[in-house]
């Protein structure tokens, strides 16, 4: 294996030739290749945990450095008396700038990030931060507190006498050079936040407009409120610590390779390490943007969103950047709607290129599990623009995925066609006798009320789970089921599970078959009971994004919420029911495909046909019942959206949160399932009679565009099915309408006149 060093060296010259191998040991103890190239050589290289630098003795330049960062210190220390926090944190920094100097001595790579710091400083000097807005006071108090907080931390020590001797030590010396990094990019946001107050409210809303422009998509970011409905969470403490430090490592070697990809099958944690990686990016100020695609979510399943919404992050965190990108949306308002490869060059290189001597080096873009992506095609054009990029952008991205096809030729050739001098892609897999240790962990910690008495139980559970964290986590919901059940049985009835087979799916498969068998084939349970369960099941998976119990109930069919809701209980090891919003999703990507895999699901098979033909008609069946006109009783129809006050709160109030969903997904569920006469007449009778009445609702809740989108598979749906000429031309007069009304500032004029 080579170091980062020694990869950096490999030429790339195109090669077809790409073979499998077989896996061995990483020299770190946890990683091994996924695949070898002949040329050029793929490497998963040991990364050092921050680049060391030049070990040199301390010179006059060196010395005229932090002499000039001390008087810059000094004046802004004056000038930042009107802003009190600033002014105690540059104080704080200014006492112990003799501690930092002193690390400095035998290192040169610390001149450029003094000279930097001085330049930001003097900078900042010229402004009259006394007088800045609210937001910006608030953001600089922030910003100062969180220099206190690296200032304390270093006093603390010096307090025990530990300070300055601690500079004997590497591993102590390396902390006070990713001190100062931080202290460096805090800095670098107070300038950010310094030249904001110099805006008046009209430049403000201007570049907010421009951003939101772009059509990021919020819920995409690794924190989101859909991380909740979702279930993502960040590592159990003490497991995959050495793959999160090895990751931080890759951040901070300025010799790294520019893209990171982490591949794994389903249910091997990937997501969970890329969130917890993210927080850990986060808290040392080096997340540029992040993008956590899942099936979920339709926005968040859409590759051509990925590039605004990262160019949308990357503005919100970092001023220079985001100025740059304004430049670019001054001369093409309209790029947010171009093609991907325009998107990318438009919104990410240009405004990175500009800016980059002007943002901290270490920043990383994250981009978690693009095999959830619903487009295979763009993926493939983001990976391809990522290598034809990547090596010349001043910042890396970090990408995982399963090693699906398309995403593993996409790589592969993105390696065999580059023709850089240094290596831009490191394929990872983690070793299993590793990842079990970090299982059992889990396992301990989640399970530890049985511990010590089923200590060797749950060791075997962990080996059980070989490297499918899925497995252990789905396994710790059935064992800790909300109902009073026997854990103890629970457990044992897991470990004995027939492991006849060999396929690769089969544990999983086998985990999930005991849970439904025991949820579904209860004894207790009513055959009307099971059914339920069956329905509820069906249509959680089948959904397009996380819905509310009640709207669960409704596309069930069920009369009643609280039928949903029992059904649910039983469910929940593969089921996920927020806590604080009652939104139900499914738990891991896995279970769907376990569920609309007939080979392998076998009786609980759900044909995905079948059930979306029954939920077309029952979106139908609700916005018949619901629908109606001015269905939020407005005064008049002359007034724009915007000028309506309270419009929001309206909206909520009188489009129930189930007419939301149908008004949105109708189509979608429509165009999967079969064309049945029964379901035909109810598409005529819709277009008939209630369209006028679904755009409104899709013009209040900001969903024209994808009306309009619904309306053209309907009725490129109904042309290749068995439906009437007059419905098709009724549907091809909708497609037009719909399609205009759309194109002409939508969401600003009711329908209801």
């Amino acid at each position: 294996m080579h170091n980062s060093s020694q990869s950096s060296t490999v030429p790339h010259t195109p090669s077809p030739e790409i073979r499998t191998h077989s896996q061995t040991a990483h020299p770190t103890g946890h990683l091994t290749p996924a695949i070898r190239v002949s040329a050029p050589q793929v490497v998963a290289p040991n990364l050092p945990a921050i680049a060391t630098g030049s070990i040199s003795g301390p010179s006059k330049e060196t010395s005229s450095t932090w002499t000039g960062l001390e008087k810059a210190l000094q004046a802004l220390h004056i000038t930042t008396k009107g802003c009190p926090p600033l002014h105690s944190a540059i104080g704080s920094l200014i006492s112990c700038l003799h501690i930092f100097k002193e690390a400095a001595k035998p290192r040169k790579d610390y001149d450029e990030l003094t000279s930097g710091l001085t330049a930001i400083v003097e900078l900042l000097a010229k402004y009259s931060l006394a007088a800045a807005s609210k937001d910006i006071t608030d953001a600089i108090e922030k910003i100062s507190g969180d220099i206190e907080k690296e200032i304390d931390s270093i006093n603390t020590r010096q307090s025990r006498g530990t300070a300055l001797r601690m500079l004997g030590s590497s591993g102590d010396q390396e902390d006070l050079v990713q001190r100062y990094q931080r202290i460096e990019q805090m800095f670098r946001k107070l300038q950010a936040e310094a030249s904001m107050s110099t805006w008046n409210d009209t430049k403000r809303h201007l570049v907010n407009t421009q951003l939101e422009n772009l059509g990021p998509v919020k819920l995409a970011t690794y924190n989101s409120s859909i991380s909740m409905d979702v279930g993502r969470r960040s590592c159990t403490e003490n497991t995959r610590t050495q793959i999160l430090n090895d990751s931080m490592a890759w951040s901070d070697d300025p010799n790294g390779a520019k893209v990171y990809w982490m591949n794994g099958m389903a249910g091997t944690g990937k997501t969970t390490i890329a969130f917890s990686l993210c927080k850990r990016l986060e808290e040392a100020e080096q997340l540029a943007a992040s993008f956590f695609c899942t099936r979920t979510s339709r926005e968040c399943s859409e590759a051509k969103r990925i590039v605004p919404t990262i160019a949308y992050q990357f503005a919100r965190r970092w001023a220079p950047f985001r100025d740059a990108l304004c430049g670019v949306l001054d001369r093409d308002p309209d790029v947010g709607t171009l093609h991907t490869s325009s998107q990318f060059d438009l919104l990410l290189v240009k405004p990175l290129m500009e800016c980059k001597e002007l943002i901290p080096g270490n920043l990383v873009i994250v981009i978690d599990a693009l095999d959830e992506c619903s487009d295979p095609h763009t993926v493939e054009i983001v990976l391809d623009i990522l290598f034809r990029y990547a090596a010349d952008l001043p910042v890396k991205f970090f990408v995982t995925s399963r090693p699906e096809p398309t995403i593993r030729n996409s790589m592969m050739l993105g390696i065999a066609e580059c023709n850089r001098q240094h290596s831009i892609l490191y394929l990872h897999e983690i070793e299993k006798s590793l990842v079990q240790a970090d299982i059992e962990l889990y396992l301990k910690d989640e399970l530890k009320h049985m511990l010590p008495m089923h200590c060797n139980e749950i060791k075997e559970l962990a080996e059980q789970a070989g490297n499918l964290f899925i497995y252990a986590a789905t396994a710790v919901r059935y064992i800790q089921d909300r109902k009073a059940v026997n854990q103890r049985q629970r457990l044992k009835t897991i470990l004995e599970v027939d492991k006849r087979s060999k396929k690769s799916t089969f544990d999983i498969d086998v985990l999930y078959s005991t849970i439904l068998s025991a949820a579904i084939h209860d004894a207790t349970l009513e055959p009307e009971e099971q059914a339920c369960i069956r329905v509820v099941l069906r249509t959680s998976i089948c959904a397009y994004e996380p819905i509310l119990i009640t709207t669960l109930a409704a596309l069930s069919g069920l009369d009643e919420t609280h039928l949903a809701a029992s059904a649910l209980e039983p469910l929940r090891s593969v089921l996920h029911v927020s806590e604080h919003n009652s939104f139900v999703t499914t738990l891991h990507a896995s279970f769907p495909d376990f569920m609309f895999s007939q080979e392998r699901s076998q009786e609980y098979f759900c044909d995905r046909t079948v059930h979306d033909q029954f939920l077309a008609a029952r979106c139908l069946k609700i916005m018949r019942a619901q629908l109606r006109f001015n269905i939020c009783d407005l005064e008049s129809s002359f007034d724009d959206d915007n000028e309506i006050p309270n419009l929001d709160d309206q909206v909520k109030a009188y489009v129930s949160p189930e007419l939301c969903y149908t008004g949105r997904f109708w189509a979608d569920h429509l165009t999967q399932g079969a064309a049945a006469e029964e379901l035909l007449n109810a598409v005529q009778d819709f277009l008939s009679y209630r369209l006028l009445f679904w755009m409104e609702v899709m013009n209040l809740t900001k969903c024209m565009v994808a009306a309009s989108v619904a309306a053209t598979k309907v009725h490129m749906w109904l042309r290749s099915s068995s439906a009437s000429s007059d419905l098709v031309a009724l549907a091809r007069d909708a497609q037009i309408f719909v399609g205009k009304y759309a194109s002409h500032k939508p969401n600003t004029i009711n329908l209801h006149a």
